[in-house]
């Protein structure tokens, strides 16, 4: 898909959901991460209409809010006080200086993707991590029945298309092969609900903590 079929998709899913975004609590995980963090901005990549950016910023976090719909990114700074937003491509090389965040969360943000594009963001995301940065990544799992998978024309493996719609779902295979790109891997398959329509049926995702390959360690 291009970069205008990927706007248009999302632009149309945002104005559907133009509203102060419902969160879950699958960030209250990673307390111990976010803590560290603290003083610093952390990158919400692909953030959608800003469900994990009202979270931080509920919470006293400093987050910069990117998403390549400029739909989404009105939302964000309509219904979210104190958010800050930056349109950012994720099909092109990323705005971003190199060895720029310690932190960058992308929730459900990076399963849309053909190989080649999901590729490419993988080193893009590494190329802006500093050494020993995290990043925290929820995508969905080839067991997401509620949300399409296995449905539509297969592409790649995994890899639907459906209409104007694309998505990737993701065995421990694929998280091992995409995510150690960028380093250490933690992934646990769980489920996801939340208080809201779409989210009423249990989403099943992969959750997955990223430590950027250093030069001397690379562990947890």
């Amino acid at each position: 898909m291009t970069t205008n079929g990927y706007v248009k998709m999302w632009d149309n899913w945002s104005k559907k959901r133009y509203s102060i975004p419902v969160y879950d609590l699958w960030l209250d995980e990673y307390k111990d991460v976010l803590n560290k963090n603290k003083d610093s901005e952390i990158l919400d990549l692909g953030c959608g209409i800003g469900a994990d950016t009202l979270y931080l910023i509920e919470r006293g976090y400093n987050v910069l809010s990117c998403d390549f719909s400029k739909e989404a990114l009105k939302s964000v700074e309509d219904n979210i006080p104190n958010s800050k937003t930056m349109y950012l491509n994720m099909l092109e090389k990323f705005p971003i200086d190199s060895d720029t965040y310690s932190l960058i969360i992308a929730d459900l943000s990076l399963q849309y993707f053909n190989n080649q594009d999901t590729m490419h963001i993988m080193n893009e995301i590494k190329r802006i991590l500093k050494t020993d940065g995290i990043l925290l990544v929820r995508v969905a799992s080839v067991n997401d029945f509620n949300f399409g998978a296995g449905v539509g024309e297969e592409r790649e493996k995994n890899f639907y298309f459906e209409g104007d719609y694309t998505k990737r779902f993701f065995d421990l295979e694929a998280v091992n092969r995409y995510f150690g790109i960028i380093g250490s891997i933690e992934a646990e398959e769980t489920s996801m609900t939340r208080d809201e329509e779409e989210y009423s049926k249990p989403k099943i995702l992969y959750k997955v903590k990223v430590k950027k390959k250093g030069n001397n360690k690379d562990e947890f």
